[in-house]
């Protein structure tokens, strides 16, 4: 009996190592069979990652060049649009396609992309397209103003930097331009017009007018030119305000200050600290003083020799200042002693008194007046040439000396 279980036992081990044994020898002959196939894979499969890496390395160098030739487009299309011509509107079409050009782009990835946006792209050629027109339109009149800046230089200090800046532009035929409306209306509710007694309503337009913080830089120019003015008539000088009264045909003099055998041409800047003055204004001061020499010392106007003109300055019949808030550049420093330029720079905005008490003359005898900053007149209003005239903080100062109020308000 136990002979027989040993010889199972047997049978059953011998059986197992011949099965082991026909299929080790079937797998061996499937992966002798099947090993050219798995080469042949494994060598198919480095030569597609070598063709993909190879792939990716040409991508990105043709990336990268590609970024290159945009930012040196971006840098070439930047320089030509900074020319100071307005005779190139093809230049600004050129800006606007090339920026529509990355729109296209932006286009076709939202059709082409796994899951497609047909309406976003749609919107996107759209405002492309629209885009296209303004960027033009934009890029023409930059040009015109870069143009036009370089010619007047003066012209900076009349662009807006802030949407909200007051502009000292007036539509025709608006109501509230007329000749007799008071302008302290435009510095009070209705009801406090209506309801304050004169002194106490002018004064507090007054007020509202030194305290408001979104002035233009018209404006703001013209309280500067207002505070030199009032320094030099201090000093002993007649004052003729030419930037605040004529405007664009001031010829860059914002100021003439004259005492007997001596006349100041003055150029006035009140700009922020981080600007700077650059020569560009010191040339056109010193044109300018030239050209007053020509028209008022030269007898029947014939030129004369440039060294005759030097004398002038060098006596100091004739002074050029320019007076601004800021500082120049190196320079304009330079050209300024070069050419006789007297500087006074970093001169911020003072207090001064703001009231024009004026006498005139008429039939009935002398009318004595007072006239606000933005009453009409009060440019034109020169003080200082009568006896009595002068210069008030408030309103209740100049009608206790007697002055009233002028009827014509409009500025």
């Amino acid at each position: 009996m136990e002979f027989i279980v040993i010889l199972i036992g047997l049978s059953i081990i011998i059986w197992g190592a011949i099965s082991w044994t026909i299929k080790t020898i079937s797998n061996s002959n499937k992966y002798i069979e099947l090993k050219p196939q798995f080469d042949s894979l494994k060598e198919a499969r480095k030569t597609h990652e070598s063709k993909v890496e190879k792939d990716k390395a040409e991508l990105s160098s043709r990336i990268i060049k590609w970024e290159k030739k945009v930012e040196n487009d971006k840098k070439e299309i930047i320089k030509i649009s900074k020319q100071k011509s307005m005779g190139f509107p093809w230049l600004a079409e050129a800006y606007a396609d090339y920026f529509a050009l990355k729109d296209d782009e932006i286009e076709k990835y939202l059709k082409n992309k796994k899951h497609p946006a047909y309406t976003a792209a749609e919107n996107v050629k759209i405002i492309k397209n629209e885009k296209r027109v303004l960027v033009k339109e934009n890029k023409i009149i930059s040009y015109k103003i870069n143009y036009f800046e370089k010619l007047f230089p003066w012209l900076s200090e009349l662009i807006a930097e802030d949407e909200d800046e007051e502009m000292p532009v007036r539509i025709e035929g608006d109501s509230n331009n007329d000749e007799n409306e008071d302008r302290v209306k435009h510095y009070l509710t209705p009801e406090e017009y209506k309801s304050l007694p004169s002194v106490e309503r002018n004064q507090m337009a007054l007020d509202r007018y030194l305290k408001n913080r979104n002035k233009s830089k018209w404006a703001i120019g013209r309280d500067y030119e207002m505070y030199v003015g009032y320094l030099y008539t201090q000093k002993g000088y007649s004052i003729e305000y030419k930037g605040i009264i004529d405007g664009f045909e001031d010829l860059g003099r914002d100021i003439i200050a004259k005492k007997p055998n001596e006349v100041c041409i003055i150029q006035c800047k009140c700009w922020a600290q981080h600007k700077k003055i650059h020569e560009k204004h010191i040339f056109q001061l010193f044109g300018t003083t030239m050209e007053y020499w020509i028209r008022n010392f030269i007898e029947n106007k014939k030129p004369k020799s440039f060294e005759e003109f030097s004398k002038f300055l060098n006596e100091k019949k004739l002074r050029p200042i320019f007076y601004t808030s800021t500082r120049l550049s190196e320079k304009a420093k330079e050209m300024a002693n070069a050419l006789c330029v007297e500087i006074l720079e970093s001169k911020p905005l003072g207090e001064f008194p703001r009231i024009k008490c004026n006498i005139n003359s008429d039939g009935f005898g002398q009318s004595k007046i007072y006239h606000l900053p933005m009453d009409q007149q009060y440019d034109r209003t020169i003080i200082g040439n009568r006896s009595g005239e002068f210069y008030a903080y408030t309103v209740k100062e100049a009608e206790n000396a007697g002055f009233r109020r002028a009827f014509r308000h409009r500025f």
